[in-house]
């Protein structure tokens, strides 16, 4: 039996099909080989993302906790790390404030409150009456640092422009100071490895000789270690 020479047209749709199915066979040995890839590119999951693994690889965010969503610090170019913003945040000066109005009663002195933890021990401040007379009443503020740092530590105080009163305080110790009128305090604690607290303040004295008199105290201490 004679074959007969097929046409052109057949001879194209076989080219035809055997390219169509060689293409998909080389897009699907693409396909697996690109399984875990994006554009070509190896991922990698953020918690596991180091210099090592992420180098010229992509990352993935975090897929869940408090980080769900973002990249890990650690791979941004110029970046802190957690541990050294953490380490800086220590580093630096901490600031608290801490305000009273206190009422003080006739002939009388209130009790220490504590207005300020100052880590090295408190600041207290109460209201002292300084007339005698009965029904007239003369303000003034009395400001208490008392060491609960453990150890020794230094202490430089002044009022307004006088000269500063520089003394060692022993742990368990206060030291204890009058702002009459209206004044500015300062005071300055060193402790042990280096610790350091720098308070500045205001005081006012309020209703000078009358039956209503009162202290207004406002301070901001700056903690450094």
């Amino acid at each position: 039996m004679k074959l007969k020479r097929p046409s052109p047209a057949m001879i194209v749709a076989v080219l035809a099909l055997v390219m169509s199915t060689t293409g998909g066979a080389i897009a699907a040995v693409n396909y697996a080989q690109n399984a875990n890839h994006v554009d070509g590119y190896d991922a990698v999951k953020a918690s596991k993302a180091g210099k090592a693994k992420a180098a010229g690889n992509l990352v993935a965010t975090y897929k869940k906790g408090d980080n769900r969503g973002r990249l890990p610090l650690r791979i941004i170019a110029g970046a802190a790390s957690e541990n050294s913003v953490d380490n800086l945040s220590d580093a630096v000066a901490r600031g608290r404030n801490g305000a009273r109005l206190i009422a003080v009663a006739d002939n009388q002195t209130t009790a220490a409150d504590t207005m300020i933890d100052v880590d090295l021990g408190s600041l207290q401040v109460s209201c002292a009456d300084q007339n005698n007379n009965a029904g007239i009443e003369n303000a003034t503020t009395r400001i208490t640092v008392t060491n609960g740092s453990g150890g020794a530590m230094n202490l430089s105080r002044s009022v307004g422009n006088s000269a500063p009163a520089i003394v060692t305080l022993e742990t368990g110790t206060a030291d204890a100071f009058s702002v009459p009128q209206q004044n500015t305090f300062s005071i300055q604690l060193q402790g042990t490895d280096n610790k350091t607290v720098v308070v500045e303040g205001t005081a006012r004295q309020l209703g000078q000789g009358t039956n209503d008199s009162s202290c207004a105290v406002f301070a901001t201490a700056l903690l450094v270690d």
